[in-house]
């Protein structure tokens, strides 16, 4: 078998760019026989980087000439979506399925594919009504449905969410979780590491996502000014670890106990989650929600919410809280703070739990998605 992959937007954090990457070197290890071609811009440094990175596996391609969504700007961003469906046309000769990772990145759309929607959040959040983002969400979403020929959802939250909005235009829906690298292991800590970000001597709650109303960032930091002085003692600080610079939420001020950290590397986080008291994560909206299950695997124990697609992920190896209750939120990170007792048993569930998901097991039920299309199709 051989399956395309629109590659242009793979590469840097984000969830999503995460399981694209991940995704491609699971297929590529469990099925040495097939091949895997992952399709790009024209850019030399892009390839570069996508050659470096597959470089352990003989099975994968890249291959240029794609053009990326905004190639031409958003005015003419229709043209880019024709010339990507061009490209497609001629890459499908030597193809038999496409699976688009990236649905709402993507230029264009093949013939016949596979595809994975991560989250509905612009269709479903109040404060974005009418956005532009909505209405993007709007335009594209019902069209994707309609010509993908296999749907696959990290959750059944999203499978349910896409039913209750689209119920007339899905076909069945695949549930495929996600997974945490294997490099997210328990570590012992690293003062070294620590001590480039001034945490060697202290103890730390963590955030680890993007810079997005989404992640509750005001709520969090509320919750944890409103510890009393007891409980924080002065050593026990905050520390959030952001992507992304599009969001009114990145504009936290940084203080004495309260750290904001961008550009981290993978070895830094995986310090950070193997060095936390707690992944504090309280999002009003996830479709997978990737940090809970880094953390767990890291050996970190997890608050989170009660809300959206993470009660299903995290089972019951976390705290839970209403995401919109400061107070409920504080209370977990006292319970955290002030507990080792609490803290190890989290830290054990957390290991039981994270056994649930692997790279191999998204792998394999993906690739039956793509065996089953063919069969439906031939």
């Amino acid at each position: 078998m051989r399956v395309g992959f629109d590659a242009t937007n793979i590469l840097g954090h984000g969830g999503i760019k995460t399981y694209a990457r991940e995704l491609i070197k699971a297929l590529a290890s469990e099925y040495p026989g097939d091949d895997f071609i992952i399709c790009t811009t024209s850019s030399i440094s892009k390839k570069e980087k996508l050659l470096r990175l597959f470089e352990k596996n003989t099975n994968i391609e890249v291959c240029t000439g794609l053009p990326h969504a905004r190639m031409l700007g958003d005015r003419f961003r229709w043209l880019s979506g024709l010339l990507g469906a061009l490209y497609w046309r001629k890459q499908e000769r030597n193809l038999d399925l496409v699976h688009i990772t990236d649905p709402y990145s993507a230029a264009g759309y093949p013939s016949r594919f596979a595809v994975t929607i991560h989250d509905l959040f612009p269709l479903t959040r109040d404060e974005l009504c009418n956005s532009h983002l909505n209405l993007f969400y709007k335009r594209k979403t019902p069209l994707i449905l309609r010509r993908a020929e296999a749907v696959i959802t990290p959750s059944l939250y999203i499978a349910d969410e896409i039913q209750k909005l689209y119920p007339n235009q899905v076909r069945m829906i695949n549930v495929i979780p996600e997974a945490a690298d294997s490099e997210f292991r328990p570590l012992s800590r690293n003062n070294s590491i620590l001590s480039e970000y001034g945490l060697d001597r202290t103890r730390f709650l963590l955030f680890v996502g993007r810079a997005d109303i989404r992640k509750n960032l005001r709520r969090i930091v509320e919750a944890y000014d409103g510890l009393d002085v007891d409980t924080r003692d002065g050593r026990v600080h905050l520390v959030l670890v952001l992507s992304g610079h599009n969001s009114i939420e990145a504009n936290l001020i940084e203080g004495e106990y309260l750290h904001v950290l961008r550009d981290v590397s993978q070895e830094g986080i995986i310090q950070f989650y193997s060095s936390a008291d707690a992944l504090v994560f309280p999002s009003l909206d996830e479709g997978f929600g990737l940090p809970v299950i880094e953390a767990m695997q890291s050996g970190c124990p997890v608050i989170t919410s009660n809300t959206s697609c993470l009660p299903e992920i995290a089972g019951d190896a976390a705290i839970f809280v209403d995401p919109y209750s400061i107070a409920e939120i504080s209370f977990a990170m006292r319970e955290i703070i002030t507990s080792p007792k609490r803290r190890e048993e989290l830290r054990e569930e957390g290991f039981r739990r994270v056994k649930n998901y692997s790279w191999e097991k998204t792998a394999q039920k993906t690739m039956k998605v793509y065996r089953d299309t063919l069969e439906r199709s031939s």
